[in-house]
């Protein structure tokens, strides 16, 4: 029975279209992490980010951590196709034999977008081991897509690195740490001088946190 309701997609934002934006986060590992971070937090901060940029005509592009490039691709594998290609993962070839079947499978049914980088050699696939390789993943990943702004949700280490490459391979485009789900993100955003939006320290309403982001970037010019 047709009951009239119909699931609307958010018109898309023409001053948006066709840029992205670059997603640094994980969910930390509490073997490695000992400070505050709630990983429900971390995935709905996620999730409703990806739908949020997706349906405004913005790109998302990210590292493949496991636990959360699947969440990315799940999402748009739920758009429309024109939404759904708007999510590019970037991996280092020195993690192919531990990608999650899930991520696989997923771009390789064509939702999304794997970009494979080259591993350095000599390193494995293991904390310690890793770090020549991610910094290759990261410098290619941010200098080829060019993103407009950058948003940092939980994590660990990394995300303070890829804070910091960020800043300088893309000085004057604006960077968005959240608080409220912990991890490393929380502890940038409390560092920060002067956070573009105070709901960045406090919100937990993801969905309206990243309507009001989205309005700041939207004011803010393309480089």
């Amino acid at each position: 029975m047709d009951d009239g309701l119909r699931f609307q997609l958010p018109p898309e934002r023409p001053s948006l279209a066709g840029r992205s934006v670059f997603l640094s986060t994980s969910i930390p590992d509490p073997e490695r992490w000992s400070g505050y971070a709630d990983p429900l937090e971390i995935t709905d901060a996620v999730v409703s980010l990806a739908r949020a940029c997706l349906t405004a005509g913005l790109g998302v592009v990210t590292a493949a951590h496991p636990t959360i490039a699947p969440l990315l691709l799940y999402v748009a594998a739920e758009l429309p196709a024109e939404h759904a290609a708007r999510i590019v993962i970037y991996q280092s070839e020195l993690f192919d034999e531990v990608l999650p079947p899930a991520t696989r499978r997923l771009a390789e049914e064509g939702i999304g977008e794997m970009v494979w980088t080259p591993a350095e050699p000599g390193e494995e696939p293991v904390p310690g081991r890793w770090d020549g390789s991610l910094l290759r993943m990261r410098q290619q990943m941010l200098r080829e897509v060019e993103p407009a702004a950058a948003v940092f949700v939980g994590g660990m280490e990394g995300i303070a690195e890829e804070f910091a490459l960020f800043a300088e391979i893309r000085p004057k485009a604006p960077v968005y740490p959240i608080a409220a789900p912990g991890g490393e993100a929380r502890r940038l955003i409390e560092r920060l001088p002067d956070p573009r939006l105070p709901e960045l320290l406090e919100s937990r309403v993801y969905p309206t946190l990243w309507s009001r982001v989205l309005d700041d970037l939207e004011a803010t010019p393309g480089d």
